[in-house]
């Protein structure tokens, strides 16, 4: 019984070292064609030794970098992240991948600087904090202090330029809308006196309809004065022919003596 037990521990160990040596060989294979520039390849080995022992901080590392140089930087943070936070990481090795983090966010910030400079700025915020914390974890890396400085001043640069973006934007806004307050000014100016002409004119229109009213009337009332005294006149003529024709009548009217008697002529 007791060779039984003894012969399953042997077992287990040998197992164990077993597969202790198939991650690091996966790991070391890995190294190897990272050294060759085979990212892609070297990237599936460290993969394989992390699907076998996932804490396995070289490997976390190694991969960080082997999608570094494939520029897949959100992926590799990801990993130097876990590098970072690895129990069996020493004070180098996790400022070191702190220092990566730095650079992936760095290498993403000058990836869309020109195109989205508000993401840009993001990513170099970011940069900035990784490259304090590796300093934090130890002071002693120059190349650190260097890109922090660096990363401090694309930021800087940035924030001003966007600065002077969107103030020239605002200028512009401002601009546009005095312009658009002086047309509409200009406008109201326009209308009132197109207003004002208008009503000039109905008031013109309005004396010369007043003026042509009067000027009717006052013919009317000549026409009508004219129109009496003819009427007048003619009645008088009338009365005077009467009055003629009536004296002629009475001049030619025989008169009979009083008391004669006309004698007739036999």
């Amino acid at each position: 019984m007791k060779h039984i037990l003894y012969i399953i521990v042997i077992l287990t160990v040998v197992c164990s070292t077993a597969q202790a040596q198939d991650y690091r060989r996966a790991a070391r294979k890995g190294n190897s064609l990272y050294k060759e520039n085979k990212y892609s390849d070297a990237e599936v080995e460290y993969r394989r030794s992390l699907a076998q022992d996932s804490t396995f901080y070289k490997a976390q590392y190694n991969l960080g970098n082997a999608l570094y140089k494939k520029k897949e930087y959100t992926q590799a943070k990801k990993y130097f992240a876990k590098a970072a936070q690895a129990e069996q990481a020493n004070e180098k090795e996790r400022s070191a991948a702190l220092h990566n983090m730095g650079n992936c966010a760095l290498q993403e910030g000058l990836a869309v600087r020109d195109t989205n400079p508000e993401k840009a700025i993001k990513s170099y915020q970011e940069a900035v904090e990784a490259y304090k914390n590796s300093l934090r974890v130890s002071d002693k890396n120059n190349n650190t202090k260097y890109n922090l400085a660096m990363a401090q001043q694309l930021l800087k640069q940035l924030q001003q330029q966007q600065n002077q973006n969107n103030q020239q934007q605002q200028n512009q806004q401002n601009q546009n809308q005095q312009n658009q307050d002086k047309q509409k000014q200009q406008q109201n100016k326009d209308q009132n006196k197109d207003q004002q002409q208008q009503q000039q004119n109905q008031k013109n229109n309005d004396q010369q309809d007043k003026q042509n009213k009067d000027k009717q009337k006052q013919q009317q009332q000549q026409q009508q004065k004219q129109e009496q005294k003819k009427k007048a006149d003619a009645e008088r003529m009338l009365e005077a022919l009467k009055n003629k024709e009536k004296n002629t009548l009475e001049k030619q009217k025989v008169k009979i003596p009083a008391g004669g008697r006309v004698e007739k002529d036999w």
